[in-house]
C-alpha cells in the first residue's frame, strides 16, 4: 500500500508543478478577462473533439501493441524495469496495482502532460509562430521530452528512441490539431486520449503481452 500511496502523492506533485508554472505566466497577464481553468484549455468541449480523440487514441494503440508483439527488442524494453510497464509487470496484476496503473495512466502523466503541453507551451507556441508551426513546434518539445525520459530510464538504442519521438510528435500534434479545430481550445479531448492510450496500453503491455 506504500507504493500506492507513494505513487499519489507522486502524482498530485507532479500536476501541481506543471500547473504552476502556466500558472504564474497566468498570474502577470495583462488581460484578466478570463478565468485561470480557461487559459490551461481545462474547459468544456464538444462531443465531436471527443470522439475523434477516442479515434485517434485507439489507432495509436493498434499501431503500439502491435509493434510490441511483433518486436522482441521493444517487448523487452517496455517490460522491464524500470519502465512503468516493466515496474508494473513485476508487481503482478492485484487490486492496488491496477489502482497505481489508473493513477499514473490517467493523472500523473496524461492530466499534467496535457495540462502543461497543450493548454500551455502550445498556446504560446501558436502565438509566436502561428497553428501549423505553433503546433509542430509543441509537437516537436514534446517528442523530444519523451525521448529523453526513454533514454535516460531504458538506455535503449538510437532506433527505438527515434519510434518514440515519432510517435509522441505524431500524437501531440493531431491531439493539437483536435484541441483548436474541433474542441473549442479545450484539453479535455487530449486528456480522454491520452489517458485511454496509456491504461491500455500499460494494462496489455505489463499483464497481457
Amino acid at each position: 500500500m506504500s507504493v500506492l500511496l507513494n505513487e499519489i502523492l507522486s502524482a498530485v506533485l507532479q500536476i501541481i508543478v506543471l500547473t504552476l508554472i502556466p500558472f504564474v505566466f497566468f498570474l502577470f497577464r495583462k488581460d484578466k478577462s478570463i478565468s485561470f481553468f480557461k487559459y490551461i484549455g481545462l474547459t468544456r468541449t464538444t462531443s465531436k473533439a471527443v470522439w475523434l480523440s477516442v479515434a485517434a487514441s485507439v489507432f495509436f494503440l493498434t499501431g503500439a501493441l502491435l509493434l510490441v508483439s511483433i518486436s522482441t527488442d521493444v517487448r523487452q524494453i517496455m517490460t522491464t524495469p524500470p519502465s512503468i510497464t516493466g515496474k508494473l509487470r513485476v508487481m503482478g496484476m492485484q487490486f492496488y496495482t491496477i489502482a497505481i496503473l489508473l493513477i499514473i495512466a490517467c493523472f500523473k502523466t496524461s492530466l499534467s502532460e496535457e495540462i502543461f503541453f497543450r493548454g500551455f507551451i502550445a498556446k504560446r507556441c501558436f502565438r509566436a509562430f502561428g497553428f501549423t508551426a505553433g503546433n509542430i513546434a509543441q509537437s516537436v518539445i514534446f517528442g523530444l521530452l519523451h525521448l529523453i525520459l526513454f533514454w535516460a530510464l531504458t538506455k535503449a538504442e538510437w532506433t527505438f528512441l527515434i519510434l518514440i519521438f515519432c510517435f509522441s510528435f505524431s500524437g501531440a500534434f493531431i491531439i493539437g490539431f483536435i484541441k483548436e479545430k474541433y474542441g473549442n481550445g479545450s484539453i479535455v479531448p487530449g486528456w480522454v486520449a491520452h489517458g485511454l492510450g496509456n491504461t491500455v496500453s500499460y494494462f496489455v503491455i505489463a499483464f497481457v503481452i
